[in-house]
């Protein structure tokens, strides 16, 4: 009596360690089939527990169903620790390990009676039609070796996955994978016993040494929980004492790496006016999405986003670390993506001035064949006209009269090409009679009809007209152009300290700002002085350009 009622108290110990283990790991993470495993190892153990049972149908269900226990454990270990999905080679284990212990395992009994096994007390099996040693010896051999097999394969998948995992996954399961491997090893020895054709003693003591490390497998996983709250408690402390100081470059990374125990901890930075995330160094940066290795926890303070955390993903249990390691480091990772925005808008505009000195060589370069081949041409031709007609001007009074009318029509021409590379360099109506007569003139002078919504009545700083006439022009210009529109409009207003320009046309869209170097001329030139050029430009739905620049 006293043994078998310790063996009872170890039965209940195993299987409600199981089942609350299993009910605690599945409330936390419902979307991780781990906790469902571990519950059901739990149920299965308890139903091969019913064996022990006086009623035959009872110890039939129960000793059919007693070894399911293990391959609950086994699929619950090789999920472990993501739970979404086994490898090919793991789910093929799985497949084949319940098929044993519910399928192949029924015509065993149907030839198998235990009363002339050694188990004198037991009940009748209900399931025997003729109990026959030969197919009892040889079905139970095969299978006793399909287990051998299976059993090796999940020690070797375990081996491989331990060699693969991350450090955090390590920290996290190293005490239930050392567990499972125990585990694997007994069994390994019970079947070889069993295959041999061992009995008694032997095979009892193999049987109570799997058990420890399978009683053991629910509460080491509790314990690692317990462990890692414990390490990322004393890690987000110790963070909190690393910010206390004026962080070195780097070193706020640095710091949330050890916080987390991650050293491929990257840091990126919420701009929230380029609507864009880039690294310490200013650099555009794009998030990972999609990839199963790494995860991204976005960082908030008060209510804005400030930066994002892209850390490793491999362990979905970590991201409530992370999270409060970034609730932690708000203030700093505040004070970092300011020191981001700055290097990346001196980045910028160093690109910009780069771009803008080039774009002045070519208007140059354009200004200077415009001339050779426009205004002086004409002029040399006006030039020679008069020469002419001032060697005839005695002689044939009529051609003379000619060839000045000639040279009269040639200056007209080329002061009217002058006046318009003057325009394109800077439009005298601009600087005479402000924005908005310049742009009432733009809207007259455009092939397709404008339409000029309220146009700022005072006089604004001369670069910031310079640029709304400028981003107007171009963006006329290509609705002429390309657009194939019938109609288009400009809004130019004042908005909490910035102009915005807009310029809207009914097109066919598609425009590519990165394609042409007018729009991207006009971004450059907005940039210059710290303005920002959007445009909305989906394929049948027309063309918005929209500016908006500084102007106190």
């Amino acid at each position: 009596m006293p043994v078998r009622g310790a063996w009872a108290a170890v039965a209940l110990i195993v299987g409600w360690g199981f089942i609350g283990a299993g009910l605690f790991a599945w409330a936390r993470r419902p979307e991780n089939s781990v906790g469902a495993l571990m519950a059901a190892t739990g149920f299965a153990w308890f139903v091969g527990l019913i064996s022990a049972s006086n009623v035959p149908v009872l110890f039939t269900v129960g000793s059919l169903l007693g070894s399911v226990f293990f391959v609950t454990a086994v699929h619950m270990l090789l999920a472990a620790p993501h739970g979404r999905g086994l490898s090919r080679g793991d789910r093929r284990i799985v497949v084949v390990g319940y098929l044993v212990v519910t399928v192949a395992i029924v015509p065993l009994f149907l030839f198998l009676d235990p009363a002339k096994e050694q188990c004198d007390n037991c009940p009748e099996n209900v399931l025997l039609i003729e109990h026959s040693d030969a197919v009892v010896g040889i079905w139970g051999s095969v299978i006793n070796v399909v287990g051998l097999g299976l059993i090796v394969a999940v020690l070797l998948s375990l081996i491989r996955r331990w060699r693969r995992a991350t450090r955090p996954e390590r920290r996290l399961y190293a005490p239930t994978y050392a567990a499972g491997v125990a585990l694997m090893i007994a069994l390994i020895a019970q079947l070889g016993l069993q295959t041999a054709g061992s009995e008694g003693s032997a095979l009892d003591v193999v049987f109570i040494i799997s058990v420890v490390p399978l009683a053991l497998v629910p509460y080491l996983f509790v314990a690692s929980f317990v462990r890692a709250r414990m390490f990322q408690g004393g890690a987000v402390g110790e963070l909190m004492a690393r910010l206390s100081e004026a962080p070195r470059p780097g070193g706020l990374r640095d710091a949330l790496a050890d916080a987390l125990d991650d050293p491929s901890v990257e840091l990126v930075f919420w701009l929230p006016e380029r609507g864009r995330f880039v690294d310490g160094r200013g650099h555009e940066f794009e998030l990972p999405e999609g990839d199963p290795t790494r995860d991204v926890v976005r960082v908030e303070r008060e209510g804005d986003c400030v930066a994002a955390i892209v850390h490793d993903g491999t362990l979905p249990q970590t991201r409530e670390h992370v999270q409060a390691v970034g609730a932690a480091a708000a203030l700093a990772l505040e004070n970092e993506r300011l020191d981001a925005e700055l290097r990346a808008k001196l980045d910028e505009l160093r690109n910009s001035r780069e771009r803008m000195l080039q774009i002045g060589l070519q208007e140059r370069r354009r200004l200077e064949r415009d001339l050779h081949d426009g205004a002086q041409q004409r002029l040399v031709s006006m030039a020679l006209n008069i020469r002419l007609a001032r060697s005839k001007l005695n002689d044939d009074p009529l051609a003379a009269d000619r060839l000045l009318s000639s040279a009269s029509d040639e200056l007209e021409s080329a002061l009217e090409e002058l006046r318009e590379l003057a325009r394109g360099i800077h439009p005298a109506v601009l600087s005479d009679r402000g924005l908005g007569t310049a742009l009432e003139t733009l809207a007259n002078r455009a092939p397709v009809p404008v339409e000029l919504g309220e146009l700022p009545g005072e006089r604004l700083p001369e670069a910031v007209e310079l640029a709304a006439y400028f981003v107007v022009a171009e963006a006329l210009t290509n609705v002429a152009k390309y657009a194939d529109a019938s109609h288009a409009t400009v809004q130019v207003a004042r908005e909490n300290g910035r102009l915005l320009v807009e310029v809207a046309d009914d097109g066919i869209g598609g425009a590519d700002p990165g394609r042409g170097t007018g729009l991207r001329g006009l971004a450059d030139r907005l940039a210059v002085l710290e303005g920002r050029l959007e445009v909305d430009s989906e394929r049948g739905r027309g063309t918005t350009v929209r500016a908006r620049i500084p102007c106190g």
